[in-house]
């Protein structure tokens, strides 16, 4: 097993051969990339920094967009839902077990309103093929047998970040999950916590690279997608509450220039489980606490 300090060091050198590399076009990403899609048919986002890369990619959409969306994408690009306004966790589930039934060991769920990714060096987020990102990415959570989710961070907050990755975190937006998992998205409640909460719980560890970074668009600046279902109204105070539910102890629902907001929480602490290397004996931990009702 490897401790906080040991994976950092183990990530930076990946980073050291990574940007060793810009400029140079991979053949490929390993993994599918899954684009959950509602209502932004025209609007080419997330997929147009994945076509500049030629990555292959699933837009993934409701019945009653497909049309629109085949109008935009190629027959083979478009994935469609069994069902129409189920919301984020259901697309969610739907792109994780397409994955799951073509044998993927993992998969990567994108949201649709990313302008681009990259990297921070010397103190500055630099633009970069996501091509190199996700597949550095890639390259080292399969260098470990435990990890069940990875996600990149946010530009915004790369600045403020101490470590080039943090373990044992909530993973989001530009994310890479693992198949083999027992846990599934809930749509009652702010899916990306709990689903984050419910891999570690399972003993499973999360990487969130500081280094490697999303450009994302504010949320609800960008009109349809899956959130308004998920947040409309008082929906976003009613998943809030559920998580405090789900969680009960470890989170505080706070108001914020009239918007419901979930405070920090220190639950991500109590999550001691370490990364085990490919062909490292595991070890059980005793740390581990059943959370979950």
């Amino acid at each position: 097993m490897m401790n906080t300090t040991e994976v950092n060091k183990l990530f930076e050198r990946e980073l050291a051969l990574m940007e060793s590399y810009i400029g140079v076009v991979r053949t490929s990403i390993m993994y599918p990339v899954y684009v959950p899609s509602k209502g932004r048919a025209d609007k080419r986002i997330t997929t147009k920094f994945l076509e500049d890369a030629k990555i292959s990619f699933y837009v993934v959409v409701e019945p009653q967009d497909a049309a629109k969306y085949l109008e935009n994408y190629l027959p083979e690009q478009v994935l469609v839902m069994k069902e129409n306004d189920q919301g984020i966790a259901y697309a969610r589930n739907f792109c994780k077990e397409h994955s799951q039934f073509n044998g993927d060991k993992y998969h990567w769920q994108i949201d649709d309103n990313i302008h681009n990714v990259g990297y921070r060096f010397n103190g500055k987020n630099r633009k970069a093929s996501a091509d190199l990102i996700l597949g550095t990415a890639e390259e080292f959570v399969n260098k470990f047998d435990n990890v069940g989710g990875a996600s990149l961070s946010h530009n915004m907050f790369a600045f403020a970040k101490k470590n080039s990755l943090d373990i044992n975190k909530q993973v989001y937006s530009c994310a890479l999950f693992c198949n083999n998992v027992p846990c599934s998205w809930k749509q009652d409640v702010i899916e990306d916590t709990d689903y984050s909460l419910q891999l570690l719980s399972n003993g499973y560890v999360t990487f969130l690279f500081n280094r490697l970074i999303m450009n994302k668009m504010a949320t609800g600046v960008l009109k349809g997608g899956n959130t308004e279902i998920s947040h409309g109204g008082n929906r976003r105070l009613l998943r809030s509450q559920k998580l405090a539910e789900y969680w009960p102890g470890w989170f505080k629902i706070t108001e914020q220039y009239g918007r419901v907001k979930v405070a920090p929480s220190r639950i991500w602490k109590t999550f001691t489980q370490d990364p085990i290397l490919k062909g490292e004996p595991a070890k059980p931990n005793t740390d581990i606490t059943e959370f979950y009702g």
